[in-house]
């Protein structure tokens, strides 16, 4: 039924610097997601329950495209998203990180100059930000706001 994600392996180096007082809270209400179920041209490839972390993970795969998306279900008022590219460097000039500045400059079609500072001003956001690392790079949000999630 349940397949144990990798990911809870990663999951215990966090949990080990976490105190017992500080332990997150059940989930209230479990998702019914099994594997094969179709949700919106998105298979789900997996499903797994992490039990340190009180979360359930579901891994879904976009028909059309291939990509990955991992949703991970937890009793949180806090919501977040996160979209992440790998971006494996060629050579030490820096274009990942180049790359990530120009998705943010707008362009023609869209011309929104720095779409995250705008952003900032007109939501409830607990975080949001670019950043790259040395091989991937990562546009992370979160907001306790239902709307501006």
């Amino acid at each position: 039924m349940y397949q144990r994600f990798n990911l809870a392996r990663s999951f215990k180096t966090s949990l080990s610097r976490l105190s017992s007082t500080a332990s997150p809270k059940p989930l209230s209400v479990p998702l019914k997601y099994t594997i094969g179920d179709e949700i919106s041209n998105f298979t789900v490839t997996e499903v797994s329950k992490v039990p340190e972390m009180h979360v359930e993970a579901i891994r879904l795969t976009h028909q059309p495209s291939g990509a990955q998306y991992l949703h991970l279900n937890r009793d949180d008022t806090n919501n977040v998203f996160c979209v992440g590219f790998r971006t494996t460097p060629m050579d030490s000039t820096g274009v990942p990180h180049i790359l990530e500045h120009m998705t943010l400059c707008g362009s023609e079609k869209y011309p929104i100059r720095d779409p995250f500072f705008k952003m900032l001003h007109r939501s409830l956001a607990t975080f949001l930000n670019a950043m790259t690392g040395p091989d991937y790079t990562i546009y992370p949000f979160s907001t306790q706001n239902p709307k501006d999630f």
